[in-house]
């Protein structure tokens, strides 16, 4: 195989990682975005909340309580 063409896989398997790298990125920070909204709306539990975003249950207490500081 030439250096080419080995450069040419080298740059399809980079950028398919990186894409898919920025997909669970995006995925991510719209969990939190939503988690953050459903906080402020204080309708739902915290449990409620990270089973419905796929959240860590942790990860939303946290978020829980950096709103209830800012707030």
């Amino acid at each position: 195989m030439t250096v080419e063409r080995l450069e040419r896989y080298a740059f399809k398997d980079g950028h398919e990682q990186g894409l898919a790298e920025g997909i669970i990125t995006g995925n991510q920070q719209k969990a939190l975005e939503t988690a953050e909204n459903l906080l402020k709306m204080n309708v739902l539990t915290a449990e409620q909340i990270a089973q419905g975003t796929g959240l860590p249950l942790e990860q939303v207490l946290e978020l829980q309580k950096e709103i209830s500081v800012t707030v």
